[in-house]
């Protein structure tokens, strides 16, 4: 892990390649239970792809902490996703920005 210190905090950031996830169980069950919102196995796998991608651009933003969070969750129920990993990392990433930022007075 490499340390990234931001303002008083120090962060420990991801290393190494974004972890493979087989996301094609949730892919099975959005096409299936998705019929209705014509959801495709296709469209759904196209959608993890670019969420991969975009995780890994990203990847060194995220601190190891978020990043074994996030992956635990998105792996407890047996259909991880990279959209869902992305959401979460995302989240994490951001709300410590904004718990860093002095608070507007009201």
């Amino acid at each position: 892990m490499t340390a990234l210190a931001i303002g008083a905090h120090l962060f420990l950031v991801a290393e190494g390649p974004v972890p493979t996830l087989d996301t094609g169980p949730s892919c099975r069950a959005a096409a299936e239970f998705g019929a209705e919102s014509k959801t495709t196995f296709a469209a759904c796998m196209a959608d993890e792809n670019s969420a991969r991608v975009a995780i890994e651009k990203e990847w060194k933003t995220f601190d190891s902490g978020s990043v074994a969070r996030c992956l635990s969750e998105t792996r407890s129920d047996g259909t991880p996703s990279y959209v869902e990993l992305q959401e979460c990392l995302e989240l994490a990433r951001d709300s410590k920005k904004y718990q860093n930022q002095p608070q507007p007075k009201i």
